[in-house]
């Protein structure tokens, strides 16, 4: 999504930056006769880049990828580029032999929006271990759409370094510099090579299907050439592989054992050869039967924590959204865009849309928050329903509004209707066509549910514009096509699976077929959006986080629904990749060192982006692999996630709301009643604003699933919430407890009839992903018994596993233990060295200057405990300690930060 203020790279809407390299996929390459004729050899090719500084969205890789650009502007290939750092910056060039150079050639990056060409430059190189200037240099042009070559003395190195001057010396007014290709010619003298050799990313794999392997080799052409025989083999690992074709360097790979794996790249003949690896763990596939998600009915919470937390939204930030939305002056565009397409439908006079092209999204998002919202019992509370009756109102008010501005075939968006354009244009891949309409598909389902399957208006009139999508999306003679912000994906899915589960099975799989579709069609684009490789082939997560999240969520709603291998194993790998090597300790994402997206593996700056709708991803794809493995590790993240990464994401006021979530956060956005800068009150991007809302609203989908067998506990809240289709039977679940605060939960199960099925309950761990340690161990249940009787039951997958007849009234007691904990991070997060962050639970903990300096060492020898205190922050258990400076220690949960003002930090300096 576009952010709240718009980025370099989202100004570029999204431009491809796929890196991509020289590639020999044959036997062999050009003969060395053939090679001696060729144009001189840039020896960039066989170089390893480094920099002062690299931006998150470009790759020191794509510097000597052996790219020739269209122009200055040409992204499709990768840069190189330091913004927002200006002033001198360089790159160097270091080879594992002295080479020997005459002449450089630079082709520069110019977007036009943050890089630009340098004031000046000069070449130096490394002898005797000292940097010097080259000599009777001839060139240094900066001209745009072309190489500009420099001459100079010749020179025999191991190390170049290219120094750029940026134009303007400091962020606000300067334009940092960027590179698209930078060679380095042979002068004729330099010895041969080895080919450079990348295999790919390490990934997963699941028994059945195959690995897509994507390697790359980069070899000299020219006088330095040698000849290449390219080869895949199996380096370690307990059974056969068998690759589609071992002598290129692109190609696939099955197993048919499960296990840890091994697979070598080699290139090369003679004394020059290179190789490189890979990683691959092979599993076996997810369970053929699937768990099913539980539709939203009417709930009641009482937990003590959400209660508190759910109130205000419902009575604080829906009725701010709604003022918003329905001011017909909003500058970024609310009902008023309905209002005026509906118009123009109707023949009668109409103004523009305002705001982003994806401006509707608030709307669908505020109508599905309604919903949810009017299935939370009030129990009597005045405030409470009184806006539940503000909301009823809304809705008779927009409902009419919205159909009017539907267009005769079903389409909807009021961008399009009011401003024009073909619909499902590859230029117009950026105005969100199916980011808004999978937010209406979402809404209606909802709505539907809210009203007892009573009011079909929403409903019916998503199955006209789902319809329409059908007709015109799909193989010839339908359009190819798919949307640069992915949600429509997940959505349909949801969608038709629902269908299914409404009007009959079948019913809803035209919209299931044409999500797999979209998520085909992607391919030849840019990391950004992800469509830089087909789905299947994504191995790493890459790009937008929000955009990949929801892509990601989407590819696992396929694989859950078609058990296509190669699907579970993008997803599994794409999984593993995020919570394993680019995950917070808050269960949040995006590091923002690209924009609003990841950043390198291990790289994890605390003053992360954590952008409130990524972290709705992140729940939303936990969500998909738990239903699909059935292991509770992913109730693990979800609860780790719903807790420290959303439920903090607006203040206690329910007045303004976070559009990030820094672990490092001082503070600098969104005015709060003079107390410091640290929420939104709004925003001009149609995205978190509605979006962290539905999502905490939904709590019941995450608490509880259904097993073909039985019932799924996941989370524990103080909560009634009724469950249709459990074994044959409804149930009403109610859970005593006040979790997280202490770990005693009391769960009554009221089926209709008494009736024999299975329960699962969660046995919570929060060390899931391999980035974290915690200490002191903290895990398993303390006790668990039936009606007053304790059992001691069987552990599966992280699940207390109980079959029997239950009958109404029937109770089960247990007792999750919860202990102050050390968490310390992967050494490889180099943000986190000698330091140390607290956790109850799955609460992680802040500490604010409001309470003394955060920047205090807290020793490893200091004792922690935990306190209750009621006039803290709504009432909160703090955690309590001793500096070593003698200060005392308190910490507050994640969830509660930036109420007071001033700075707040998860990780503490433990040196």
């Amino acid at each position: 999504m576009t952010p709240h203020h718009p980025s370099r790279r989202e100004i570029l809407k999204g431009a491809a930056i796929a890196s991509a390299a020289t590639l020999l996929s044959s036997r062999w390459v050009k003969a060395a006769a053939e090679a001696a004729a060729a144009p001189r050899a840039n020896l960039a090719l066989v170089a390893t880049a480094s920099s002062s500084f690299t931006s998150g969205d470009t790759s020191l890789a794509a510097l000597n990828d052996g790219y020739t650009p269209r122009t200055s502007r040409d992204t499709s290939h990768g840069t190189y580029g330091n913004w927002n750092h200006t002033g001198i910056q360089w790159v160097d060039y270091v080879w594992t032999q002295p080479i020997s150079t005459n002449q450089v050639e630079i082709y520069w990056w110019n977007d036009g929006a943050g890089i630009g060409f340098p004031s000046s430059y000069r070449l130096f190189y490394l002898a005797d271990n000292e940097w010097k200037l080259v000599t009777n240099a001839v060139g240094f042009g900066l001209e745009g759409n072309q190489f500009n070559v420099t001459t100079f003395d010749e020179v025999t190195t191991t190390r170049l370094r290219l120094e750029m001057v940026s134009s303007g010396s400091d962020t606000a007014t300067g334009i940092s510099t960027g590179i698209i290709e930078y060679r380095v010619i042979d002068s004729g003298k330099s010895p041969a090579f080895p080919p450079s050799v990348t295999a790919g990313v390490d990934r997963d794999v699941v028994i059945g299907g195959k690995t897509y392997l994507n390697g790359k080799v980069k070899a000299l052409v020219g006088g330095a050439a040698t000849t290449n025989l390219l080869s895949w083999s199996k380096a370690s690992g307990p059974g056969p592989v068998t690759f589609a074709d071992e002598h290129s360097a692109v190609t696939t790979a099955k197993f048919s054992v499960p296990g840890d794996y091994v697979l070598k790249l080699s290139a090369g003949e003679g004394s020059l050869v290179s190789a490189d690896s890979l990683s691959v763990r092979v599993v076996e596939p997810p369970p053929a039967q699937r768990w099913e998600p539980v539709y939203m009915s009417t709930y009641k919470i009482d937990n003590p924590v959400l209660k508190s937390r759910l109130k205000t939204l419902i009575t604080a930030w829906i009725p701010h959204c709604l003022d918003k939305l329905s001011d017909l002056n909003l500058r970024e565009g609310g009902i008023n865009n309905f209002i005026q397409a509906g118009n123009k439908l109707a023949g009668q006079p109409a103004g523009r849309h305002v705001g982003y092209p994806f401006a509707n999204a608030y709307v669908h998002n505020a109508i599905e928050s309604m919903s949810v919202a009017l299935l939370a019992d009030a129990q009597g509370d005045a405030e409470i329903l009184a806006a539940q009756a503000t909301m009823r109102a809304k809705l008779d008010e927009w409902i009419p509004i919205i159909l009017a501005a539907q267009e005769p075939d079903g389409y909807l968006q009021t961008r399009f209707t009011l401003n024009g354009g073909t619909h499902w244009s590859p230029r117009t891949r950026t105005e969100h066509e199916g980011y808004t309409a999978g937010y209406f598909l979402e809404a209606s389902i909802a709505h539907y549910q809210m009203t007892g399957k009573k009011d079909a208006r929403l409903y019916d009139a998503a199955k006209k514009l789902a319809d329409c999508w059908v007709a015109n999306l799909g193989p010839t003679p339908k359009k190819p096509w798919y949307d640069g912000h992915e949600e429509m994906e997940q959505a349909l899915v949801r969608f038709g699976r629902f269908v299914n589960d409404n009007e009959g099975a079948g019913k809803g799989d035209a919209y299931i077929k044409l999500a797999q579709w979209l998520l085909d069609c992607r391919g030849g684009g840019g990391e950004y959006d992800q469509s830089h490789l087909p789905v299947v082939q994504q191995y790493e997560a890459v790009g937008h986080a929000v955009r990949a999240t929801y892509l990601y969520s989407g590819m696992a709603d396929i694989a859950l629904e078609t058990h296509d291998p190669d699907y579970q194993s993008a997803v599994l790998s794409l999984w593993d990749d995020m919570v394993n090597k680019k995950y917070y300790l808050t269960g949040g994402i995006g590091s923002g060192e690209t924009s609003e997206g990841f950043g390198k593996n291990f790289s994890l700056r605390n003053n992360a982006y954590c952008e409130s709708c990524s972290n709705c991803g992140v729940l939303f794809l936990q969500h998909k692999m738990n239903l699909t493995y059935q292991d509770a590790k992913f109730a693990d993240l979800i609860e780790d996630t719903y807790y420290n990464a959303i439920l903090g994401d607006f203040d206690l006021t329910g007045k303004y709301f976070n559009y990030t979530n820094p672990l490092d956060d001082q503070g600098r956005v969104g005015l709060i009643q003079g107390r410091g800068l640290v929420r939104y009150e709004w925003s001009a991007c149609p995205c978190c604003v509605g979006n962290f809302l539905r999502v905490l609203l939904m709590s019941p989908t995450w608490m509880y699933a259904k097993s073909p067998d039985g019932l799924v506990v996941n989370l524990f809240s103080g909560s009634t919430v009724n469950i249709a289709g459990v074994a044959g039977t409804d149930v009403q679940v109610v859970q005593k407890t006040d979790y997280p605060w202490n770990g005693a939960v009391n769960l009554t199960l009221n089926p209709a009839t008494a009736k024999q099925f299975t329960l699962r309950i969660r046995v919570p761990s929060h060390n899931v992903s391999t980035l974290y340690s915690a200490a002191p161990a903290v895990g398993g249940l303390t006790s668990l018994a039936i009606n007053g009787e304790t059992i001691q039951p069987v552990i599966q997958n992280g699940y207390a596993v109980i079959t029997r007849t239950w009958k109404p009234g029937d109770q089960i007691d247990l007792a999750v233990p919860l202990a102050v904990q050390r968490m310390k991070a992967d050494p490889r997060v180099a943000a986190d060295k000698d330091r140390v962050a607290l956790r109850y639970g799955p609460l992680v903990y802040n500490i604010e200057s409001v309470d003394g300096s955060v920047d205090r060492i807290l020793p490893a020898s200091a004792v922690l405990t935990s306190e209750w205190q009621a006039d803290l922050l709504g009432g909160v258990r703090t955690i309590k300690g001793t500096f070593a400076d003698g200060s005392e220690l308190k910490a507050i949960p994640n969830y509660v930060r930036l109420n007071r003002g001033g700075r707040s930090i998860v990780w503490l300096r433990d040196a």
